[in-house]
């Protein structure tokens, strides 16, 4: 389980509580990883690759008209450096070969990769994941448009709030800011139970100034935290 049976609870208490204020419906999913990033690795594999032997390459020419110009290297000796060259090539093309695999092979530990992975790329993969959950929860299909999703990454240590249609013509984009910071420091200090509790208590207050609750309200959607399996 990627959160304990405490959190669990404690998150669908949370979910109850903040409902129980609002017509609005939260649900939380949460994930080990948004996506393996499998291009991260192959990307710095190959500018590695392109780029290294081009640096060597470049250092090489200017030791050569260093000496052509300090130490007086004739014609002679630079018609000799030149039937080198197929050799050279060869040699290049061995050494871009043997970057590529090394730095492939380095680049897929998944420490090393998490490291190497830009922030935009996990914020990219967090959003889409987050969009295939709201759809595949069935979050549009609230009596008011008013599903509210928080979804959180806890390897990328990113999270995302994807909103209805409904809370979307009431409550600006921007105001979610709060919540995903509430959820993100709870990621990022090892405790994600608390910042998803904290994002559900900052996320009611929200939903409850435009859907004030009105008395009994439907519950359409679980209160339950859902687990989901990286891609």
């Amino acid at each position: 389980m990627l959160l304990s049976p405490q959190d669990h609870r404690r998150i669908a208490l949370a979910t109850a509580a903040a409902e129980a204020t609002t017509r609005g419906q939260i649900v939380c999913v949460v994930a080990e990883e948004a996506a393996p990033y499998m291009e991260v690795p192959l990307a710095w594999a190959a500018a590695g690759a392109l780029l290294v032997p081009a640096a060597l390459l470049s250092l090489g020419g200017a030791a050569t008209h260093w000496f052509d110009g300090v130490w007086g290297w004739s014609a002679v000796h630079v018609a000799a450096t030149h039937t080198t060259v197929a050799a050279a090539l060869g040699a290049y093309a061995l050494l871009q070969c043997l970057l590529f695999a090394a730095i492939a092979l380095l680049a897929s530990i998944p420490a090393v990769r998490r490291t190497l992975t830009p922030a935009s790329l996990k914020h990219g993969h967090v959003h889409q994941r987050a969009l295939e959950q709201f759809f595949a929860r069935g979050m549009e299909n609230t009596r008011e448009r008013t599903g509210v999703l928080i979804y959180a990454s806890l390897t990328d240590r990113c999270a995302e709030v994807v909103a209805d249609e409904g809370v979307n013509a009431k409550v600006s984009p921007q105001a979610w800011a709060e919540v995903i910071a509430a959820l993100t420091a709870g990621m990022r200090a090892g405790k994600p139970g608390d910042g998803f509790v904290a994002a559900i208590e900052t996320c009611g207050p929200l939903l409850a100034a435009h859907f004030p609750s009105e008395g009994a309200n439907r519950n359409e959607l679980p209160d339950a935290v859902v687990e989901t399996q990286s891609l």
